[in-house]
């Protein structure tokens, strides 16, 4: 399916949610099945992939790294984290 169609399905889509033609729960997950097929057809992957993948990668505080952020404002201080 090409980028406009799904361009357009999510307008639509919008649209009816503003419109009140349908809830907010509904509006929600139809949105989320379109952005999936869209990450999936454009990107190659799909959704349970990335899942998995951050199931097996808990995070930067189990793994004993310190937090991305902390080193984000370490590099822009140019300092070092300290341990």
């Amino acid at each position: 399916m090409s980028d406009i169609s799904y361009s357009e399905k999510l307008r639509n889509l919008s649209k009816d949610y503003y419109q009140n033609h349908i809830k907010f729960e509904e509006y929600r997950s139809q949105r989320k099945f379109i952005i999936d097929k869209v990450d999936e057809e454009f990107n190659g992957y799909k959704i349970q992939d990335i899942e998995d993948t951050n199931l097996n990668n808990i995070g930067p505080e189990t793994s004993g790294d310190k937090s991305v952020f902390m080193k984000t404002i370490a590099f822009f201080k140019n300092n070092d984290v300290e341990d």
